[in-house]
């Protein structure tokens, strides 16, 4: 059976440094897509930049980092004047649910999504910000939205816990797999596909090296496998790294012949969501 890959950049429109690194690592590397950001100041320019070198491009919800697109989001406390609150903060709104809740979540879920679509009329995927459409509380309102906007595929992190976690990153992917097993439901009757396994969150922390993703590819199962990553230019920490220099190390192996020698060597097909083999 043929082993898939797909190669998923996040943050595109993060920030100038983050979409160079994310383009190059397309133009020169194994990245076969990238989740883009909508409403931050770079992200029709990221968009932009990837549509011309052709760059397989997916929604990357935000619900944690820049300003919100409607109003809901203000009202019921996941944002103030400065946006949206921090993970736990808003992780704790969450947990208190609502109507009121629920109903500025479909809000800001649909108007990113039809901010995204006026840029990238077709869709690759979607995904979030933090997986925080995995919350029972956001996972509803978002496979509604995705599937009637016509959002061929989502990520679903359900990964195995490696070596190369930190404690931090160990309890993370368990918490992400009970979360993901139990809306697995909600998910098959959204008819959205998803990939057969998921890699990346074992790898953050500046983990994510050319000897680490060359091993990674080696025991690659068969079927198709979402790789997650976080490219930046060398100097620059951000979610994928534990501070300076650590999303740098992400572009360095996603760049690397080495790598790509390898992916080669074993017979991996590199793809999209939408590409199909």
């Amino acid at each position: 059976m043929t082993r898939e890959l797909i190669v998923v950049a996040d943050d595109l429109g993060l920030d100038p440094g983050t979409n160079r690194a994310i383009l190059r690592a397309h133009r020169e590397g194994i990245v076969t897509a990238a989740s883009l950001l909508v409403g931050m100041p770079t992200s029709k320019g990221a968009a932009c930049g990837a549509r011309e070198q052709g760059l397989a491009l997916g929604l990357h919800l935000r619900l944690t980092t820049g300003q919100p697109l409607s109003d809901g989001p203000r009202e019921v406390g996941l944002a103030d004047d400065d946006g949206f609150l921090s993970v736990p903060r808003v992780v704790l709104r969450l947990v208190a649910g609502g109507a009121a809740l629920e109903a500025a979540l479909r809000s800001e879920l649909r108007a990113q999504m039809q901010a995204f679509l006026e840029l990238v009329p077709r869709p690759d995927h979607i995904n979030s910000h933090h997986h925080l459409h995995l919350h029972p509380a956001v996972l509803g309102p978002f496979l509604d939205a995705a599937r009637e906007l016509g959002f061929p595929a989502v990520r679903w992190p359900e990964e195995l816990a490696s070596g190369a976690a930190s404690p931090v990153r160990w309890a993370e992917i368990q918490a992400f797999r009970v979360l993901a097993r139990r809306g697995r439901a909600r998910l098959d009757d959204s008819g959205l596909k998803t990939s057969d396994h998921f890699r990346g969150l074992s790898l953050m922390d500046g983990a994510l090296s050319a000897d680490g993703l060359c091993a990674m590819v080696k025991q690659l199962p068969a079927g198709c496998t979402e790789l997650m990553c976080h490219p930046g230019e060398s100097g620059e920490g951000r979610e994928g790294g534990a501070g300076p220099g650590s999303a740098g190390s992400d572009l360095d192996a996603l760049i690397s012949q080495q790598v790509r020698d390898v992916v080669e060597s074993e017979g991996v097909v590199l793809r999209a969501f939408a590409t199909e083999c």
